[in-house]
């Protein structure tokens, strides 16, 4: 039973070394290969025009 205790202690000060949500950067500035496009592109459409689209879409902004 001890043991335990000091199991779900440690469990609970290990845990709070993670950061916080708000420390998550912004990934709106990210650089992606044409590979990453894709596959980006092929996850959120599922009708080739439309990935074709996104892909175009995407290399224009930059």
């Amino acid at each position: 039973m001890n043991n335990l205790f000091i199991y779900i202690i440690l469990l609970l000060l290990l845990s709070c070394g993670y950061p916080d949500i708000d420390t998550v950067p912004d990934f709106r500035d990210v650089n992606l290969t044409s590979d990453e496009i894709i596959d980006y592109c092929s996850n959120s459409h599922t009708i080739k025009k439309n990935i074709e689209k996104c892909v175009n879409d995407y290399k224009s902004k930059k």
